[in-house]
């Protein structure tokens, strides 16, 4: 039982390192990743891609330091709606549907998997 636990543990870490990489990597390089996600179309201010990052960085640092359920499941929540919320920005703003489309797909992948690393161990 306490072996379950353990992997669990390390599991939600190893998913939080993952996604705490990739809003570092927009908090600090933001004009790298825009170009890279945009792909020549027209690329968002530097600061939206910074405040996402940072957004990123403090969630999953925190689920870093403690991978308990509740903070993992927190996560989930706070990623799924981020995800939701690119939809309308994808629909209204044609220009910048790229990004958004990217950004809340990764939020939707971080939520996925907190969630599958957040299930309970079966009894």
């Amino acid at each position: 039982m306490h072996g379950t636990g353990t992997r669990r543990r390390v599991l939600r870490r190893l998913v939080s390192a993952g996604f705490a990489g990739w809003g570092a990597a927009q908090l600090l390089r933001p004009a790298e990743v825009t170009r890279a996600v945009c792909a020549g179309r027209r690329q968002p201010p530097a600061w939206v891609t910074q405040v996402l990052g940072a957004r990123m960085v403090g969630q999953h640092v925190a689920v870093l330091v403690r991978p308990t359920r509740a903070v993992v499941l927190t996560g989930v929540a706070v990623d799924l709606l981020h995800a939701l919320s690119m939809v309308p920005v994808a629909v209204w703003w044609p220009a910048y549907r790229r990004p958004a489309v990217v950004s809340g797909g990764t939020s939707a992948a971080a939520a996925v998997l907190g969630a599958a690393a957040a299930a309970r161990a079966e009894r």
